[in-house]
């Protein structure tokens, strides 16, 4: 680890991204703890900013909501016009169908798009927001329609300044911006509330009872780091398709070992997660501001994935957004007709419509697993606090998507960085 430090440091180029890196998230850092003028956060409870729809965005945002900072809404409208604009890109409407594609050229048409349509869903999230907490929770100092418009412009001008932070990472430093603002939030969250856990799980009532309650604590953060490595192993987890390729002294086709396609068992990350948590817990957002009646108690306890019915439902649309996002990720039409154009081939496959359903067949199995791994990472915080009741209260709960993202930003980061490393650099060749 040391050793790779260095060479991280040592390295011009990569030094200089890594530090332009660095400072952007401290840019974005420094701004998720300043609170937005005319905001009392201290009518907020925890509570009310971790439950439902809120939680999600809170999450996202690596606590920015709670505290309703200039960066409150994160990146959040961002990545939700982008996934819409993916959606709608699926011959749904017919221009983004043309402009996916054109190349570079309709990317760039699609990004501009995609940007216009964040600032519209940041000024709807940020009036919405601001309204249902103020009505709910008082958190406005002067409930007037200039305060309403103030907060707003706040909420909706940092959502665009994180997008172009995100954006200057991923152009100009290591890594993807987008993610790497989400994970250092939950990362800067993870001190907080692990001795949060300590003082909640903890009791020096008596010596047997310290004694006693540290081994639970220290159980805790061993099964926490435990979970850690199961999410990072099948993170990193591939399907290789093996592939050969025409030589060009030959007509014959000859393979190389290391010639091969590969498949991520999770190519959906924590979407699906993510889609089918926020399916469940928008309606019930909209009902706890809204007149308590036995209609409104029945139709929240059916969508609470706390409960059984709840929880069942979770489960299935995890599965159903884990299979609907895998195959939307990867086109095996697409594969399939550019291995065509390129001469390549899968062994004992036929070029075209067989190889399309070869690699259709391999996507839908691995994606099995993939759904599978998603599904017990998502039950895990649900189900423990019932059987393990000591973490019930925790601030800090065992596998979730926050693990997810962490696992999977931090070794898509090293991935590039050792990319970086590994590149040869030539020089003496070309005459100045």
């Amino acid at each position: 680890m040391i050793n790779f430090l260095k060479n991280v440091f040592k390295k011009g180029e990569l030094r200089r991204k890594v530090i332009f890196t660095l400072g952007m998230l401290f840019v974005f850092r420094l701004g998720a703890a300043v609170t937005i003028p005319y905001i009392d956060t201290s009518s907020l409870t925890s509570a009310a900013t971790n439950s439902g729809i809120f939680g999600i965005m809170n999450m996202l945002g690596g606590g920015t909501l709670e505290r309703f900072s200039l960066f409150s809404l994160g990146v959040s409208p961002y990545i939700t016009s982008s996934i819409i604009i993916e959606l709608l890109s699926m011959d749904v409407i017919p221009v983004l169908a043309q402009w996916q594609k054109e190349g570079n050229n309709g990317k760039k048409k699609k990004d501009r798009v995609t940007r216009f349509l964040t600032l519209a869903l940041a000024a709807i999230q940020g009036g919405s927001l601001t309204y249902a907490f103020d009505k709910g929770y008082g958190i406005l100092t002067q409930s007037s329609l200039y305060t309403y418009v103030y907060v707003v412009l706040i909420m909706a001008a940092g959502s665009m300044f994180a997008m172009w932070i995100g954006d200057q990472i991923t152009i100009k430093g290591i890594g993807n911006g987008t993610s790497l603002l989400i994970f250092t939030g939950i990362v800067a969250n993870l001190p907080n509330q692990f001795l949060t856990s300590y003082d909640t799980m903890v009791s020096y009532k008596s010596t047997m009872t310290a004694v006693t309650s540290i081994a639970w604590y220290a159980l805790f953060v061993l099964a926490y780091l435990a979970i850690m490595v199961f999410v990072v192993y099948t993170e990193g987890a591939i399907r290789k398709i093996k592939m050969f390729y025409p030589t060009n002294s030959q007509t014959i086709m000859r393979t190389k070992e290391d010639t091969h396609m590969p498949l991520k068992i999770n190519s959906s990350s924590v979407i699906p997660v993510i889609f089918a948590a926020s399916v469940l817990a928008a309606p019930r957002t909209i009902i706890s501001f809204m007149k308590s009646t036995s209609t409104m108690t029945a139709i929240d306890n059916i969508l609470n994935y706390q409960k059984p019915v709840g929880f069942v439902l979770y489960v299935i649309m995890i599965v159903f957004f884990t299979f609907f996002y895998s195959n939307l990720q990867i086109d095996a039409k697409k594969i399939s007709e550019d291995l065509k154009k390129s001469g390549g081939a899968i062994p004992d496959v036929r070029p075209g419509v067989d190889t399309k359903k070869y690699i259709g067949t391999v996507l839908n199995r691995i994606t099995v697993v993939g759904a599978l791994f998603l599904t017990i990472i998502a039950a895990i915080p649900i189900i423990v606090p019932v059987v393990w009741t000591a973490t019930a209260d925790n601030a800090l709960s065992l596998g979730g998507t926050g693990l997810i993202i962490v696992a999977g930003v931090a070794l898509e980061t090293i991935r590039q960085i050792r990319s970086i490393l590994t590149r040869k650099e030539y020089h003496g060749y070309i005459r100045k």
